[in-house]
């Protein structure tokens, strides 16, 4: 079977896997990110990130953004910052969103700081803005395990982490360690974030993971609609994202979320339509219509 003009190159295959795997399994991760009203939190620990990107060329420990060295830099580095905020989340009585502000300003500030000792900026580009298209056979093993990960985590933990959005008062009640739930899906975000970063880059990273998401939420009817609906938008984005991208002659990592966002637009205006629909059947007017 003759393959697609795009899927003829070794590296928009390799894309293109990652993608399809990346879109769906953020997505539904993103579902309860968003429920949860952590949208900012990944977008936090994404920018926190290029700090760790920064000690890992001062220290030395990697020489560019392909390196396993960096990615383990990257994973550490993000899950500690994510079990910090984890832990004042529950140990102080800032409001969340302070927490992940000054969290998210104060590893930028540190990021800039250490950037600025670094001789070159271009090495921070990939970082920034991501590349899926230098992804190697490694990376799309990687992605894979994360995947697997991800799926496995969420089956296990479906009915908590259900429990803990809906009633947390009943999840405890049931016996669910809240805390340990907690501390485990922001290191899950952590992991997703550190191990996406070079092919989507910290400034785009969050979109994959809340956009889907948000689609979801304004289509769904209930809570599995919006699982399902979350991973379907996740595909359909990061794959059309990347077809897009080669027939356009455009970056890949900002096409996908383009695309995810451009579902997300056309699901609020089809979620304000039926509103508009329904409140009108539910006029004077509309009822005197219908009869």
């Amino acid at each position: 079977m003759m393959l697609p003009e795009f899927l003829q190159y070794p590296q928009m295959q390799r894309a293109f896997v990652i993608a399809l795997i990346a879109g769906p399994i953020a997505g539904l991760l993103g579902t309860f990110v968003t429920l949860r009203r952590m949208s900012f939190f990944s977008d936090a620990i994404s920018h926190a990130a290029m700090t760790g990107v920064a000690l890992g060329f001062l220290l030395r420990l990697a020489h560019d953004m392909a390196s396993p060295s960096m990615q383990v830099t990257l994973v550490i580095f993000c899950v500690l910052v994510a079990l910090l905020m984890a832990w004042l989340f529950e140990r102080t009585t800032l409001h969340t969103d302070t927490v992940i502000a000054f969290s998210y300003t104060g590893s930028v500030a540190l990021g800039v700081v250490l950037i600025s000792r670094l001789r070159g900026y271009r090495m921070l580009e990939e970082a920034l803005f991501g590349d899926i298209l230098a992804s190697s056979p490694a990376d799309v093993w990687i992605v894979a395990a994360l995947g697997a990960v991800i799926l496995g985590f969420l089956f296990l933990n479906m009915r908590a982490l259900t429990l803990s959005v809906v009633q947390e008062n009943l999840a405890k009640i049931e016996g669910i360690n809240i805390r340990a739930l907690n501390y485990g899906f922001v290191v899950l975000i952590s992991a997703v974030v550190a191990l996406l970063l070079r092919e989507l880059g910290a400034l785009l990273i969050s979109g994959l993971i809340v956009v889907p998401a948000a689609a979801a939420r304004v289509s769904a009817g209930n809570f599995r609609q919006m699982l399902i609906l979350s991973a379907c938008f996740g595909l359909v984005g990061t794959a059309s994202g990347v077809t897009s991208s080669y027939y356009l002659d455009t970056p890949t990592g900002p096409t996908i979320v383009l695309a995810d966002v451009v579902i997300l637009t056309f699901c609020l205006v089809l979620a304000r339509a039926r509103r508009g629909k329904r409140e009108h059947l539910q006029s004077p007017a509309g009822q005197s219509e219908a009869a």
